[in-house]
């Protein structure tokens, strides 16, 4: 699995099967990365509420398309 670098780790190009990513599955994983790491800083309680509330779909949606496979419950989602 390798697309973009993040403060996750280095670029993910391939999903979990190894199947190349697509520019929008590469999208999609960048948005998921960008909101678990927005979920970790939580700046402040409303904003940590919104961003857990906007990952719990798109992770949705990463595990089913298998880009990246994670439970959030540390994540509080």
């Amino acid at each position: 699995m390798s697309s973009t670098p993040s403060a996750e780790g280095p670029a993910v190009t391939r999903d979990l099967l190894d199947n190349p990513l697509t520019g929008e599955e590469r999208k999609l994983l960048d948005a998921y990365r960008l909101l678990r790491e927005l979920a970790r800083e939580a700046p402040t309680p409303c904003v940590a509420a919104n961003v857990r509330a906007a990952l719990a779909p798109i992770a949705v949606a990463v595990t089913d398309l298998g880009l990246s496979f994670e439970h959030l419950l540390d994540d509080g989602c």
